[in-house]
């Protein structure tokens, strides 16, 4: 499977190869995502990520992650700079925040979903089990 990073913002350092390890090893864990040729990851800035969550899913707010399923492609958009406010706040490096959201996008692309109580502590639980087994 081909993992590739593209940075299209500037303020937040990006751990290019980190990213790209922890994808390859969160994706060899979740078989359910051998079907997929290539999963892109994109570093967007704020007003970037704003647009992309207003235009395909409604929401007229800066967020996190989205992950976009394209069939035989997926495509894991991040926003640094919410990564660097929710690593203040959840006491954690940018660096781990960033991995955590790019194996949540992997995580749903497997089929996993954060709607509910149940669902969110699944994932979470999950998120940590595979970022340890990463490092």
């Amino acid at each position: 499977m081909d993992i590739t990073v593209r940075n299209l913002q500037s303020k937040v350092p990006i751990p290019f190869s980190r990213i790209k390890s922890t994808a390859l090893k969160a994706c060899r864990v979740l078989s359910s995502l051998k079907f997929k040729s290539g999963i892109s990851v994109v570093l967007v800035g704020p007003k970037h990520m704003q647009t992309i969550n207003q235009l395909y899913l409604g929401h007229d707010y800066v967020t996190d992650v989205l992950t976009f399923d394209l069939t035989d492609t997926a495509e894991i958009v991040i926003c640094p700079s919410m990564a660097t406010k929710n690593a203040k706040t959840y006491g954690n490096s940018v660096n781990r925040e960033i991995l955590l959201y790019v194996i949540h996008g992997l995580l749903h692309l497997s089929g996993y979903d954060d709607h509910t109580p149940k669902d969110i502590q699944r994932m979470r639980l999950t998120e940590e089990r595979l970022l340890k087994a990463s490092i």
